[in-house]
């Protein structure tokens, strides 16, 4: 017989529902079911995409049914039927079959005995005669049955002699004590010399009666002209008693057993088998994707581990075996004898492995895709279809059952996998079975292999019981210097990527402002394998998002994707990354719309009041500039000057990438060593830069401009991100600022000087700036000054009270845990952080830091930083002149 997995029982693993609405399985496949009054249940699909029609009768009876002395009865019966019948002679009704371009079979299994045929539709007719006459006529000639007896007798004499049917006749025997699941379909040696042709009779009496068969019929025909002439076939056809054997229940193993079986093979053969629940159990789903993942393709954990890794194996399979009664997991392998104790050991640890870390995303994706995709590939045949049909019926009940299945299928989670995979694949649910060459059968014993695989289990669990609290967060350097940092969270099926390296604003100059920016707007707008169009519906196709950025301390690029689609957008990602093209074309639209955006910020009166203000604060260093640079030098970038900007800052040694969300971590670090392994640029030395010197007095500046409002900003040198002071400095800018804030409620609330008055700090790697910003009617400019400043005065002088310090600080906290809810902003954080060297793990102890800050600190950096004789003031307004 076939291999037992798709073959013999016809798992459901390769049954998966295409379409979604519940309910519409019918109706959508144009199926018909009905139960005629003799009993016989007769389901039709109409389907005109091909001449072809299949017909199945499935009988209710199977080798489970059978009593143990007539073992192997059910499996005669597939052999006789179609030997003859009162009006067909013996060869008849093949010749007649393949005469109207057809074909002919049956084969029996635990549950069912089946009989198919398939022809061209115009012998509509002629088919359902056939397998109407076989089944109810048939001859069961005693000449005939004799010499069918001797047939099977002599497959039984094969089947010894293959090791594949011998392996699974000693795990079927091993594994099951009770249950008639036990017994081979072909039954024995004895009990089918001893069949008896009345007993062959008496059991077709009593098996094969109209109320226990269904006819599926799948094909070109019109249902209602085909169910008049199943009608009118099976009229004489007359109902029996219901019957039913009772199948033992088969106690829970609570041992290992092994048996190992020497046979003059030249290759060693070795199944592990699990007891697993039945067909409609809800465990199932989740048992057919631990399969898949675990032993399905060239890409399975255990093919990649014992084939690929460690060379112990030649084949290795995993599959689920769901009758209607509890079934089987197995995992067989085909490999030399002298490695059967290492590759059981290997297996077991990769079992106890799935159940305490669980499958990576893409696994379970590619399991869940694996299911439909067989499904899809059994429609492609009406022979096909039919099969789904009558296994869903006989042994679920419902046609429909796939609707449920493929719902939890989809349903299913990294818990899921892990759950059914700690409960059944466990060494005392175990049964293994090793197929030996006599002459290797010293290599193992059964006390050996027991001790080894329950041995492999405690260690594994003990190991990885202590890697189930494994790092939060993973921080690595590849071969090419890039530092990959990886947090998985799975709270949410998306993932974030990060690239970043040193650059921004300190790597530009007065003659080169707003080329980091430039560049990095241009990494999104084509590769050398991709245009701007081609990158475009790639990520709308997967709802993502990709784009460059440059700042003032750094650049990079960020993505944003489901992680159903990782792999595709791990692929663009690192496209647009290592190969963009600087096209011509594309640069010219670039500037374009650049420069436009250098205008409309002048428009922005509080963007260009700092802008002003920059500009004073700072005497030589970059931080003066505003990223997007001036018309002057936008318009002057090249190509080549983007590609040298771009090979300068853009080097492996300098690059962090942070990857956040639904990921497994060992997976992303196997892509993106493979992805960057030509990653391989030394880029130009980093800047030196000194800070300026804070400002000598007060300096003012500013610009007219025809507008309603006077826009105010006051700005201070502030601090560098070493150290505190940034810490303390943000508890600082929040009690000035937010709708709680000094600034908010004496200046608009209660003096109502303005609409829009805030505070805020911005530390650099060399200082930063600590600005107010306040927008207000020209006539309350000067009100609104003096107000700023004595607020300024109150901070420098004393202490925050207690209470406004904790709002403060429990305001910041707040502020950033919401901010870091979603995984870009994560990525972001990390990424940058990592990189300006205040380390990507200051996620962990931003609110510590904020904490611990007193009202002392807070006076004490007030002093540091708020000079009140030493600063910066720009007004830009209607009453303003340009200074």
């Amino acid at each position: 017989m076939p291999r037992l997995k798709r073959a013999l029982i016809l798992p459901l693993i390769v049954f998966i529902l295409l379409i979604a609405a519940a309910g519409s399985f019918a109706s959508e496949r144009k199926i018909t079911k009905e139960v005629l009054s003799n009993g016989l249940t007769v389901i039709l699909e109409e389907d005109h995409s091909a001449p072809v029609v299949a017909f199945q009768m499935w009988v209710r009876v199977g080798s489970a049914d059978e009593a143990r002395d007539e073992a192997g009865i059910a499996h005669v019966f597939e052999h006789m039927l179609f030997k003859g019948t009162d009006k067909r002679g013996l060869g008849d009704i093949a010749k007649q079959v393949e005469a109207s371009g057809g074909y002919i079979n049956a084969y029996t299994s635990f549950d069912n005995t089946v009989y198919h045929l398939a022809v061209a539709s115009r012998y509509f007719d002629e088919g359902l005669d056939i397998i109407s006459d076989a089944i109810q006529n048939s001859a069961f000639d005693p000449v005939e049955l004799k010499k069918e007896l001797e047939v099977v007798l002599e497959e039984l004499n094969m089947n010894e002699d293959k090791p594949e049917r011998k392996l699974y006749k000693t795990i079927f025997e091993t594994a099951y004590t009770k249950h008639t699941y036990k017994k081979p379909v072909i039954g024995f040696e004895k009990t089918v010399k001893g069949l008896t042709r009345e007993e062959i009779l008496d059991f077709f009496g009593r098996w094969y009666a109209p109320n226990n068969m269904t006819l599926v019929i799948v094909g070109d025909f019109n249902t209602a002209d085909a169910l008049a002439k199943i009608k009118s076939s099976f009229k004489d056809f007359k109902r029996r008693p219901d019957q039913h054997r009772p199948r033992p229940v088969e106690p829970p193993q609570k041992r290992l057993k092994v048996v190992i079986t020497p046979q003059p093979v030249s290759q060693t053969r070795m199944a592990m088998a699990y007891h697993i629940p039945e067909l409609k159990h809800p465990d199932i789903y989740a048992i057919d994707a631990l399969s898949n993942i675990l032993g399905m393709g060239v890409t399975s954990r255990l093919y990649k581990r014992l084939k690929v890794n460690d060379e112990l194996v030649n084949t290795i399979d995993a599959y689920s075996m769901t009758p209607k009664d509890p079934g089987l997991f197995f995992i067989t392998a085909t490999l030399d004898a002298g490695r059967v104790k290492k590759a059981s050991e290997l297996i077991t640890t990769e079992i106890v492995r799935m159940a305490n870390e669980g499958p990576s995303s893409s696994e379970l994706r590619r399991a869940k895709t694996s299911l439909e995709s067989d499904f899809i590939y059994s429609r492609e045949t009406m022979q096909g279809k039919a099969r789904q049909l009558g296994y869903y019926e006989t042994i679920s009940g419902d046609i429909a059952f796939e609707e449920d299945y493929i719902n939890g299928v989809r349903a299913l989670t990294k818990s899921d996998i892990m759950r059914v995979a700690k409960k059944y694949l466990t060494t005392k649910n175990l049964t293994i079975s090793v197929i030996v060459p006599t002459k290797h059968r010293s290599f193992i014993t059964k006390k050996r292999l027991k001790k080894a695989v329950r041995k492999a289990e405690k260690k594994a669990r003990i190991k990885f019981a202590k890697k189930a609290k494994k790092p939060e967060v993973t921080k690595l350097t590849l071969d090419d210097g890039v530092t990959l940092i990886i947090k998985e969270d799975h709270s949410n099926e998306t993932v974030a990527l990060y690239a970043t390296v040193p650059g921004g604003l300190r790597y530009e100059t007065p003659e080169t402002n707003g080329i980091g920016s430039f560049t990095a707007s241009m990494l999104g707008r084509g590769t050398t394998s991709r245009s701007l169009q081609e990158i475009g519906s790639e990520i709308e196709d997967m709802a993502g998002g990709i784009s460059g950025f440059s700042g003032k301390n750094s650049a990079g690029v960020s993505a944003k994707f489901l992680s159903k689609d990782f792999d595709r957008g791990l692929d663009i990602f690192v496209d647009v990354l290592l190969n963009p093209s600087f096209d011509d074309a594309e640069i010219t639209k670039l500037r374009k719309d650049t420069l436009a955006a250098i205008k409309r910020e002048e428009d922005y009166l509080p963007g260009y009041t700092f802008k002003l203000l920059y500009q004073k604060l700072y005497k030589d260093h970059p931080y003066r500039m505003k990223t997007i640079g001036t018309e002057a030098t936008v318009n002057s970038f090249t190509a080549e000057d983007l590609k040298a900007h771009y090979n300068r800052i853009f080097t492996p040694e300098k690059m962090v990438i942070v990857v956040v969300g639904d990921i497994d971590t060992a997976e992303v670090t196997s892509k993106l060593k493979d992805a960057l392994k030509d990653f391989k640029r030394k880029g130009g030395k980093a800047p030196s830069l000194k800070a300026d010197d804070a400002p000598a007095g007060i300096i003012k500046t500013g610009d007219r401009k025809d507008k309603a409002q006077t826009n105010i900003g006051i700005g201070f040198m502030g601090p560098t991100l070493e150290g505190d002071d940034q810490y303390i400095m943000s508890v600082l800018t929040e009690v000035l600022s937010s709708q709680g804030g000094r600034l908010f409620t004496e200046l608009r609330d209660k003096a109502s000087l303005a609409y829009s008055v805030s505070a805020f700090s911005r530390p650099g790697l060399e200082p930063g700036l600590f600005g107010i910003y306040i927008g207000c009617a020209p006539d309350k400019k000067d009100k609104a000054i003096e107000g700023i400043l004595n607020e300024l005065r109150k901070i420098t002088t004393q202490e925050v009270p207690e209470k406004e310090l904790e709002r403060a600080k429990n305001a910041l906290i707040g502020g950033y845990e919401m901010g870091q809810q979603e995984v870009s902003s994560q990525a972001s954080d990390m990424a940058i952080n990592e990189v300006l060297g205040i380390g990507y793990d200051n996620y962990k102890k931003y609110a510590a830091k904020i904490k611990k800050v007193t009202a002392k600190d807070v006076l004490r950096i007030a002093k540091k930083y708020i000079t009140l004789d030493s600063y910066v003031i720009s007004v830009v307004g209607p009453d303003e002149k340009e200074l």
